[in-house]
């Protein structure tokens, strides 16, 4: 039987505390580990007790290092999976703070990749192809990521298809129709855009350009 003889804030982390036991120092946790098993100076722990607090403070110690990995800008579940694995932590704790932070809506890989599709057609259009191979990089589950083009608005990709193809070439002449949708074409597919879309795109540009020549 240890026995709590001195708890000691860390001077460069006030939240870790040392803890001594029979006059020797022992080991460190947060103080959400001291708080939660009520740990004070006199305190006795056996073997199962010990146990149980260096098991929560590994816990303790991947929820922190996986809030400041997601407190810079979101991120889905496998990416903070695969963060905290990196980081040392055992398998059996890295799945129980990551369901965690799941239950505290820390995670939610729906909603990440609606606002990823959004951001994307916003910022750095491209079409839904170049997104899908975007998101299951990042690990998000392939029923979630068309669940995020299911509610894009069709319209929304054909904007940014037009958009993208008038910024690549606003300033080129094509001699013939042809040559431009020999251009254009290849270098949309390339940017992700169904065919469809590609093919309504080179229309409406041939069409822009019968008028220009009227």
């Amino acid at each position: 039987m240890a026995v709590i003889t001195r708890l000691e804030r860390q001077k460069k982390n006030r939240h870790r505390i040392n803890v001594y036991l029979n006059g020797e120092y022992a080991f460190a946790i947060h103080e959400d580990v001291l708080i939660k098993y009520r740990l004070n100076k006199g305190c006795e722990l056996d073997e199962v007790e010990m146990r149980d607090v260096l098991e929560a403070e590994e816990k303790n110690r991947a929820e922190q290092y996986g809030l400041r990995y997601i407190s810079h800008r979101s991120r889905t579940t496998e990416e903070v999976r695969q963060h905290l694995l990196a980081g040392g932590f055992p398998r059996e704790v890295v799945e129980e703070v990551v369901q965690g932070f799941i239950q505290m809506k820390y995670l939610d890989d729906a909603r990440y990749a609606q606002q990823w599709v959004e951001e994307r057609m916003r910022l750095k259009p491209r079409g839904r192809h170049l997104l899908r191979q975007e998101l299951q990089r990042r690990g998000v589950d392939a029923r979630l990521i068309e669940e995020a083009f299911h509610n894009m608005e069709q319209d929304v990709e054909e904007s940014a298809c037009l958009e993208v193809a008038r910024k690549k070439y606003a300033r080129q002449h094509f001699a013939s129709y042809t040559e431009m949708r020999n251009k254009i074409g290849p270098f949309l597919q390339r940017k992700g855009f169904p065919l469809d879309i590609i093919a309504k795109t080179l229309e409406k540009l041939k069409n822009e350009r019968l008028e220009r020549e009227r």
